[in-house]
């Protein structure tokens, strides 16, 4: 069994106001697009409450660094007491979506993860003094990675909740 290093942990994002949950998604999935991730596995859970619909996603994204290390992220993202409000928008009336969505990002670094060196004591001990002094500049390195690679996302979910930011509920649309 290989190991499992916690790199980034809980970098958090918290958003409440209006924001198209559709196009957060769309632009995940673009994001996810243009990096060299693989898919991992995925969690999807939703609850309809008085209050609106509670929805938890979880991915689990990761990419080999080489053969021996591989990264991976967590991304939890909740959406709490999520409704369809009116807003108007350059004159025009849109139906967009009021919730308070939390963000947890999560980086972690797995050696061995194909368990060649886990078989017997003197291999596991031979693949301990090997990540000790041999691969610690390699391992620096790909941790500068990790915490790159989940800065990258976190500003990206971060510039998309500021276009949302200007937009305010009307209660009643003006007639056009």
């Amino acid at each position: 069994m290989g190991e499992v290093r916690l790199v980034v942990d809980h970098m958090k994002l918290e958003y409440k106001g209006i924001f198209s949950t559709r196009e957060m998604f769309r632009m995940f999935t673009r994001w996810f697009k243009e990096n060299p991730f693989e898919k991992g596995a995925d969690y999807i859970s939703e609850q309809h409450t008085s209050h609106g619909k509670c929805i938890e996603y979880v991915y689990w994204p990761w990419y080999k660094l080489s053969d021996f290390m591989r990264k991976y992220m967590k991304i939890r993202i909740l959406i709490y007491d999520l409704k369809k409000v009116d807003i108007v928008v350059d004159g025009r009336k849109k139906t967009m979506d009021h919730a308070k969505i939390i963000i947890y990002i999560d980086g972690f670094m797995e050696t061995d993860y194909e368990h060649r060196w886990g078989n017997a004591p003197m291999l596991i001990f031979i693949r301990t003094l090997y990540a000790k002094f041999i691969y610690k500049r390699y391992t620096k390195f790909f941790e500068k990675v990790i915490v790159d690679d989940c800065n990258g996302l976190y500003t990206h979910f971060e510039t998309f909740f500021n276009m949302y930011k200007s937009y305010v509920p009307v209660k009643e649309a003006p007639y056009f």
